[in-house]
């Protein structure tokens, strides 16, 4: 059962693109409106687009022996998927807090469906995305949190990590 709510977690942007397709194909058929036919290869384009982003950062500063994040300064680790819809609708938060603190604290996004990553989502114990953890400059866990990026949250917590 927890897989299934995995695979939703981490493939709902497909999902919700695969049910919108389905409403507009059977209202073409309903109502025999070219525009609905119109319609589906922008819904297809635009989900494209949102799922799998043409320029993908990989900011990750890393130790090659341990494999694991070298911390020089604080760090704010985002565990994500490209088609997951609450790790899409975090991102305008996440670049906010990157703009304000990108000076001060590196910003690293993980992505879970990467094998490569898989000891780290392990070690970290990640269960859903987005999952954010927020480390001091020693490297120690101060803060975690999952679900969708909130400002609200993001900012105190990341004004501490900085402050110790």
């Amino acid at each position: 059962m927890n897989s299934i709510f995995e695979f939703i977690n981490h493939y709902s942007v497909f999902i919700f693109l695969f049910l919108l397709i389905i409403c507009l194909v059977y209202l073409y058929i309903r109502y025999k409106s070219s525009a609905f036919l119109i319609l589906i290869p922008l819904v297809l384009l635009a989900g494209y687009a949102v799922a799998n982003p043409l320029s993908k950062e990989n900011n990750e500063v890393e130790l090659a022996a341990a494999g694991y994040f070298s911390f020089e300064k604080p760090t704010v680790v985002q565990f994500m998927s490209p088609a997951c819809m609450a790790c899409v609708a975090s991102k305008p938060t996440v670049y906010a807090m990157k703009e304000i603190y990108g000076d001060k604290v590196d910003f690293l996004e993980i992505d879970v469906r990467d094998a490569e990553h898989m000891e780290k989502i392990i070690k970290y114990k990640v269960k859903s995305t987005p999952t954010f953890i927020m480390f001091d400059s020693d490297g120690v866990e101060t803060f975690r949190f999952s679900g969708i990026a909130k400002s609200r949250v993001m900012q105190p917590n990341i004004d501490d990590i900085i402050s110790n």
